[in-house]
């Protein structure tokens, strides 16, 4: 059976501090006296921080690339306006004045936790603990008895621990997003993870701590065009537009973003469950809940403290209630007392009712009822004993007064004593009592009536008493108890009553001061302590800014004067700036106009100087000692090569073309050498000798316009190209077919190349 799990993602823009204001609160280091008492410092090496100066430059990196453009044309407007102090100068700058986003997010709490250790963990590896409110909760045993770690448990523990550790930080990665219309979109557009830590050591609640740089695009309006944003309201409109195109609230957006983290975080859990305990496929762990639907006084979506200040507040709430039932329930047992001495009063009463009946009918001999056979009441009782002993006592003293009827009077008295007691007037041995004893005995009983008279009398005024007694005390726990439900009632109106004066006058405080709480979530009675602690907070920040602003403005009235009396001769300087500076940019652009195209020139002399290297020299390479350390010098007819040479100074490539052009020129030199060898004739040249030539024609020789010059002909002579001609003039038909072969064979192999055969 699937485990029920509920995931919340609680999205903060509380200053400009950020993640930096927090870090100690998510270090957990031992040392430091936390206000969080729910630490487990044992499981703090579980946790995972990622605060890396690669994650830094990451979002700062972001931050430029989304913001840069906008910075710039705000400065440059601001310029324009000759309000140069408004500038933000820089993306770090504009950042630094606006509120920073954090977000938490939670899978599971404390039952969740036990019930995966129950599943998953050896029993010995963890024990049960009982919190301050009476809960019992699993807590891993790290240490034995000694304080000596317990390596086994450990390895358990971080197995189990790692299992969140990867979800959490899967689910916050910045790649996590949507395919929509063939294009990417992903989460790290607008709402950037930045530095994180994940949290596995309070009680049981594991979540992560991470830093989120948001960008969004404003909406725009006649005034002003839509432009760049870090609002985290603007970043989530923007995301969801981006992923449904559709535009929405940010209340709607951030309800959104948070179902769409909550069940994708949920199923990064459950995969991670299954590969480290190689849980089957079909099998499911974790089912999504939201606590909301079977719990109203719990709900998701709240952050750790805000979860905490709710319940304490119920906890509040639910001890009154607690306290005006015990009262009233005080008030129903007092009631119930009184209804019991009650009846035990009528008990009473009807106990001493009977017995003086009893006394009655004894001494009277008559049954205890009236004419109409009603029974007779206790005064009428009363009465009728008084009227017996009175009776009895006259008849004791007419028996005292005439001797004569002694007898009679005996006989009386012992019927009387009989009529008393309804027995006989004798003793213990049967023996008939004397007259004074009957008469002791008479005057003892009638006394006892008259005493029992006076009893019931008194016991039946007790009774009424108890009975009044009984009806005040139930009509005080009556009244006992409608005063406590008016008191719980009073109370219940007085706090609701009190909340809705305190929602009003927040309401009212951020219309006046055009605040937004949470990016214009709206404000209830389940987030009004927050939202008043947030008010206080910008309260403070008010007061802080506004005597800052005061101090800067007394600053600011005594540097005025300073300033406007520099500002004519910056001025002035000013004006011979621009002037200086216009000079120097016009030389500067001249300047950069004639170094590219210097620059121009000597690439594409280099070029050609390569080009001549390639064309004459092939295979020519860059000595070793210009090449980088561990390159291999090509030859130049190479694409590699060929950059090796592009690398070289301009007087190095023409130092090597001079070298090559000069081998080249003793290899021309050499050949037509060894082809004018060929065409020279073999016999000196008669006076007779009629000169032939197939490309000379003897009669266009027409004599020289020129002055005679020694010292040119001389290097004509010695030219040759000026030989090979004269040889070519002076040759044979043989002679130039041999050249012609020699010169068809050196173009083959020049051709062809080497033979390595």
């Amino acid at each position: 059976m699937s485990i029920k799990c509920t995931v919340t993602t609680d999205l903060q823009t509380k200053d400009t501090n950020g993640y930096s204001g927090m870090q100690k609160h998510v270090e957990h280091d031992s040392s430091i006296n936390h206000s969080n008492k729910d630490i487990v410092f044992d499981e703090t090496q579980f946790n995972i921080y990622g605060e890396s100066q690669k994650i830094r430059d990451d979002l700062t990196l972001w931050n430029q690339e989304h913001f840069q453009e906008y910075v710039d044309e705000h400065d440059q407007h601001q310029r324009e306006k000759n309000h140069p102090e408004r500038q933000y100068g820089s993306v770090k700058n504009y950042l630094s004045g606006k509120k920073k986003t954090t977000a938490i997010l939670t899978i599971g709490n404390m039952e969740v936790q036990s019930e995966l250790m129950k599943k998953f963990c050896p029993a010995s590896s963890y024990s049960e603990e009982q919190l301050p409110d009476g809960s019992t909760h699993l807590v891993f045993k790290l240490k034995d008895n000694n304080g000596k770690p317990i390596s086994d448990n450990i390895t358990v523990a971080k197995k189990f621990y790692d299992c969140f550790n990867r979800a959490l930080i899967a689910a916050t990665n910045n790649n996590v997003g949507w395919n929509r219309n063939g294009k990417r979109i992903n989460i790290g557009d607008y709402l950037h993870r930045g530095r994180y830590a994940t949290n596995n050591d309070e009680m049981g609640i594991s979540h992560i701590h991470f830093e989120v740089g948001t960008f969004g695009m404003t909406r725009g309006g006649k005034k002003r065009q839509a432009h760049p944003t870090n609002s985290l309201n603007q970043a989530l409109v923007s995301l969801h537009q981006a992923v449904t195109g559709e535009t929405v609230s940010g209340r709607v957006a951030i309800k959104w973003y948070r179902a769409s983290i909550d069940n994708y975080a949920l199923k990064c859990l459950e995969n991670e469950l299954h590969k480290t305990y190689n849980v089957p496929s079909k099998t499911q762990i974790l089912n999504f809940e939201r606590k909301t639907k079977d719990d109203p006084t719990v709900q998701t979506g709240l952050s750790m403290e805000q979860l905490k200040a709710q319940k304490a507040e119920l906890a509040d709430h639910q001890s009154k209630i607690t306290q005006a039932q015990a009262d009233q329930k005080k008030a129903e047992d007092d009631k119930q007392q009184a209804e019991t001495n009650k009846k035990a009063a009528e008990a009473m009463a009807q106990q001493a009712y009977n017995a003086l009946k009893n006394d009655y009918e004894r001494v009277t001999g008559h049954k205890a009822v009236d004419s109409n056979n009603n029974p007779l009441s206790v005064q009428k009782l009363g009465e009728g004993l008084k009227s017996a002993s009175e009776s009895m006592r006259e008849t004791v003293k007419q028996a005292n007064e005439d001797k004569a009827i002694a007898d009679q009077a005996v006989k009386a008295l012992r019927a009387s004593y009989k009529a008393l007691t309804g027995k006989e007037a004798v003793d213990d041995h049967n023996q008939p009592l004397s007259p004074l004893e009957c008469s002791r005995r008479i005057k003892k009983l009638t006394k006892k009536a008259q005493e029992d008279q006076t009893q019931a009398v008194s016991n039946q005024q007790a009774a009424e008493e108890a009975k009044q007694k009984a009806l005040q005390e139930q009509q005080n726990a009556e009244t006992a108890r409608r005063t406590a439900q008016q008191q719980l009632d009073q109370l219940n109106q007085e706090i609701k009553t009190t909340k809705q004066k305190r929602l009003q006058a927040v309401t009212r405080e951020l219309a006046d001061n055009q605040l937004n709480y949470n990016n214009g979530e709206a404000v209830t009675e389940d987030n009004l302590e927050e939202v008043e602690k947030a008010i206080d907070n910008w309260r403070q920040e008010q007061r802080h800014q506004w005597q800052s602003e005061q101090t800067k403005n007394t600053q600011l009235v005594s540097t005025n004067q300073n300033l406007t009396t520099q500002n004519q001769q910056l001025k002035d300087e000013n004006t011979n700036l621009q002037t200086t500076n216009s000079d120097l940019q016009s030389t500067n652009r001249k300047l950069i106009t004639d170094n590219q195209t210097l620059t121009n020139e000597i690439t594409e002399y280099k070029t050609q100087l390569i080009d001549t290297i390639t064309e004459n020299e092939p295979t020519h390479k860059v000595e070793q000692s210009r090449l980088q350390s561990g390159e291999v010098a090509e030859e130049v007819q190479t694409y590699t090569g060929r950059q090796q040479h592009q690398r070289q100074p301009l007087k190095y490539l023409i130092n090597t073309v001079k070298k090559i052009l000069q081998h080249l020129k003793q290899d021309t030199e050499t050949f037509i050498n060894d082809v004018t060898r060929i065409l020279q004739p073999q016999k000196p040249i008669t006076a007779n000798t009629k000169l032939e030539s197939h490309y000379l024609d003897p009669d266009s020789i027409r004599p020289t316009k020129h002055p005679f010059n020694a010292q040119e002909e001389k290097r004509l002579m010695n030219n040759p190209a000026m030989k090979l001609k004269k040889a070519i003039l002076q040759a044979t038909q043989e002679q130039l077919q041999q050249a012609q072969q020699h010169i068809g064979h050196s173009i083959q192999k020049d051709t062809n190349g080497p033979d390595f055969n």
